[in-house]
């Protein structure tokens, strides 16, 4: 099953968005979603959009590129 990546494929799959930050690791800008179990998770966003299509946002989990992300492993 495919990772929802655009925000309307998240609001479907049940996440929710809280708000937008920066990456307190990397300073990255960043928005948080809650999933539908009730966690937050730091997504990064990452325009698609060219000169010839525009075809909006895809997003990833932070956690996937932070090149800090050891930081927040417990």
């Amino acid at each position: 099953m495919k990772f929802p990546a655009t925000s309307d494929e998240l609001k479907a799959a049940g996440y929710e968005y809280d708000n937008d930050a920066n990456c307190r690791g990397c300073g990255a800008k960043i928005e948080w979603w809650i999933t539908p179990k009730g966690k937050k998770m730091p997504m990064s966003v990452t325009s698609t959009a060219t000169i010839q299509h525009a075809t909006g946002d895809v997003r990833q989990p932070h956690f996937s590129d932070c090149p800090n992300v050891a930081d927040f492993r417990k």
